[in-house]
């Protein structure tokens, strides 16, 4: 593991990016846009390392960034919705760190 690589900075950057997004999901603060600027900067960073996270999962992530952007919904469905993209970015970040190893 070569930790000094410029694509393993590159994803322990993002990797500490998605965790800042996840502590702004968590903190309900669902009218930023940093979580859309992640999403369209983790898809591109994993289009080019060929990473191993699924594109569904990330697009499913994203689409559930986007649904939380609604302020029109009902507490109860914004809170399975939040936990869900939760999910979805904690699982997300985990395969990304398992891909260092890798780089």
């Amino acid at each position: 593991m070569n930790l000094s690589s410029a694509s393993s900075v590159t994803a322990v950057l993002i990797i500490a990016f998605g965790l800042f997004v996840m502590y702004t999901q968590w903190k309900n603060w669902f009218d930023s846009n940093l979580p859309i600027i992640f999403y369209v900067v983790f898809f591109g960073f994993m289009q080019t390392m060929d990473g191993v996270v699924p594109y569904w999962l990330i697009l499913a992530g994203f689409g559930l960034t986007l649904i939380l952007r609604f302020e029109f919904m009902n507490t109860g469905f914004t809170r399975v919705v939040k936990y869900l993209e939760l999910g979805a970015l904690g699982t997300m970040l985990y395969l990304s760190t398992t891909m260092l190893v890798r780089l």
